[in-house]
């Protein structure tokens, strides 16, 4: 209980209005177990008739057993009992949460409790007595006492302890033996908290007490359902102190990287242990402080705080939830981002979480990603996270402006798409880049040759830039290969850049050839028709470049002149290849009859056999590219 913790903390004052609150809350759940058992009774003496689900009545009390939600379904009468699935398990958390409402009141209630869980049935192979089921949920005094009528009077007196205890409320919180100077700082609290509480989209927490002890003014909010999860303010003059306590301790670490700019000093986090919380298990404690230079900045930092406390609410939960799609780094980055932009995680929770994008995926992207497949190894880090900040942003709107959930999802199902269909459009981004890589080794060989005499110094330039340039294109192609690996459906535009990537190798062998021809002595050799042989790739790699743009931005459904550029472009660079053929020729020709000797006819004829198969290498990828434009009929 919340109460426990308070005292494990030693806040004394604020224990007996936890404890009120806390059996409060399990009022509210053992209603909802009294209508589970009630409607699984109904069905099973009825079956033809339509069960309705309670599953937002046990998400709004607070009730984490999603197993509750199919058990009226599946009941079933036999032999005269009733076969509840659960049941067992019920039997022992009605017994908790009746134990929770009886703490505070007075012994004979108490003793009146106790009784009625002694005769609880133990429902054994999930089988209930129908008399059993009456002993728990009627409501007739004439027919005896049932726990129905217990939990009735216990909330009776609850209710006129917390009026006893309760002064007043500001702003939704409770307060005892407060100062007159203490309202401002309770409101500044307060108004944090009801800024975001929306955000928790109907989960129990957030109620937050007040009261002095001493010269301090204590606030504690309960934040969520945990029982060691509590959070204490303590406001002495113009310095105030946060304890924060905490089951999980990445939690823990999260909340106070939230103060990283609000000049918050917090303590190392300690482990402490208390039987009765948290199943025994380890709790966490840390405390903040922070010192104000006016009351003005005291106010906005606890309006800060009370501001954060939603986005502790199901943190965990919406942490494991993100497995399948973020790496560990990014999930705790989106939760960070969603508290930061007052988005949250609650609303993409309620709305499914993990299974709003499973279906997602599976409209969309069945075909793509596979059962294992985590989003972020498939789309890539950054990709992954845009799309999951998509989703978190998109469910919390749709929450707070009562769209309706099939909306939500069909938005959802569409920017998955959107990011699907980005995966090619980054690859033609890559191999745009890389297409620029060639067109300068082709550039920088033709003005190489442009002065019809290369000498040893220039060639050694022109062979270091080529060597980077091709090192750059091959990091290119291992980029592609990387997205492909991730994305077998676009292995066609990686086989595309693999093929084009021959040319820059081929380019690149040519520049270092031209090293070797530098160093020939004895008559100068005529480039003239080396050179026309360059110009011809450089234009080819020109064109290159520009069916890539073509590819990356033609719309399926858009002009269709768009279409026809980019055919157009591609027949270009085969009447190039078709020209490199003849100039391939033309070389041969001078090489024999110009050449020196062997040796230079050997490099002249190596030259221009890797101009050919560069130009040849960029047609066979312009007919690639040309086969997967005309049969997708979408170049993305």
């Amino acid at each position: 209980m919340k109460a426990d913790i308070l005292g494990v903390l030693g806040e004394r004052a604020l224990e007996q209005p936890a404890r009120v609150n806390a059996a409060l809350a399990a009022n509210d759940r053992l209603k909802y177990y009294f209508s589970v058992l009630q409607m699984a009774r109904a069905r099973a003496d009825r079956p033809d008739r339509p069960v309705a689900s309670l599953r937002r009545d046990r998400q709004a009390c607070g009730v984490d057993l999603p197993e509750f939600d199919d058990a009226p379904a599946a009941s079933l009468k036999i032999d005269g009992k009733y076969r509840i699935p659960t049941a067992a398990r019920m039997m022992g958390v009605i017994a908790d949460d009746l134990r929770i409402m009886a703490e505070p009141v007075e012994p004979a209630l108490r003793d009146r409790a106790t009784k009625l869980i002694e005769a609880l049935p133990s429902a054994a192979d999930d089988m209930l007595e129908g008399t059993a089921i009456d002993a728990i949920v009627h409501g007739d005094r004439q027919a005896g006492d049932s726990l129905h009528l217990a939990v009735m009077d216990l909330h009776k007196a609850l209710n006129a302890m917390q009026v006893e205890l309760a002064e007043e409320r500001i702003d939704g919180a409770s307060v005892y033996h407060i100062d007159q100077s203490d309202r401002a700082m309770i409101r500044a609290f307060m108004a944090g908290v009801n800024r975001t509480a929306p955000l928790k989209f109907g989960h129990p927490g957030l109620a937050t007490t007040a009261t002095r002890s001493g010269n301090r003014l204590v606030i504690q909010n309960d934040i969520g359902t945990t029982d060691a999860h509590v959070l204490v303010v303590h406001v002495e003059g113009r310095t105030a102190a946060v304890t924060y306590s905490d089951v999980h301790e990445e939690r823990l670490a999260f909340f106070q990287s939230l103060f990283a700019d609000r000049r918050t000093e917090w303590s190392a986090s300690e482990a402490r242990n208390a039987v009765a919380l948290a199943a025994g298990q380890p709790f966490y404690l840390s405390i903040g402080s922070y010192a104000a230079p006016d009351d003005a900045a005291l106010a906005r930092w606890l309006e800060f705080l009370g501001s954060r406390l939603v986005y502790l609410i199901d943190w965990n939960r919406a942490r494991k939830q993100l497995r399948d799609f973020l790496k560990g780094p990014d999930r705790i980055k989106l939760l960070r981002w969603a508290a930061d932009n007052d988005v949250g995680h609650r609303a993409f929770l309620a709305m499914g979480g993990a299974r709003l994008v499973y279906g997602a995926i599976e409209a969309s992207a069945g075909g793509i990603i596979h059962f294992g497949d985590r989003l972020a190894d498939v789309l890539g880090d950054d990709v992954a996270f845009a799309f999951m900040q998509f989703c978190f942003s998109t469910t919390t709107e749709g929450l707070l402006n009562h769209q309706s959930e099939s909306l939500v999802r069909d938005r959802i199902r569409t920017e998955l798409t959107a990011h699907i269909n980005t995966g090619e459009r980054r690859l033609l981004a890559i191999a745009s880049d890389h297409a620029g890589l060639i067109f300068e080794i082709a550039t920088a060989i033709r003005d190489g040759l442009l002065t019809g005499k290369i000498s040893k110094h220039e060639a050694e330039q022109i062979t270091r830039r080529a060597k980077r340039w091709e090192h750059e294109a091959d990091q290119c192609l291992n980029e592609a290969r990387v997205l492909v690996r991730r994305r077998p459906d676009n292995e066609p535009v990686g086989r595309i850049i693999e093929t084009a990537d021959d040319t820059a190798d081929h380019l690149e062998e040519v520049a270092f050839l031209l090293t070797l021809l530098a160093d020939e002595k004895g008559p100068h050799l005529d480039f003239a028709d080396l050179l026309s042989f360059a110009e011809i790739l450089v234009r080819a790699s020109q064109e290159w470049v520009k069916v890539l743009s073509l590819a990356a931005n033609v719309d399926p459904h858009g002009a269709r002149e768009d279409a026809e550029d980019l055919l157009t472009a591609l027949d270009q660079i085969s009447q190039l290849e078709h020209d490199a053929d003849e100039a391939e020729r033309r070389v041969a020709v001078v090489a024999l009859r110009d050449a020196r000797d062997f040796r230079q006819l050997h490099l002249i004829t190596a030259i221009a056999d890797g101009l050919e198969e560069g130009a040849d290498a960029l047609k066979h990828a312009s007919l690639l590219l040309r086969d997967h434009a005309l049969g997708d009929a979408s170049l993305h």
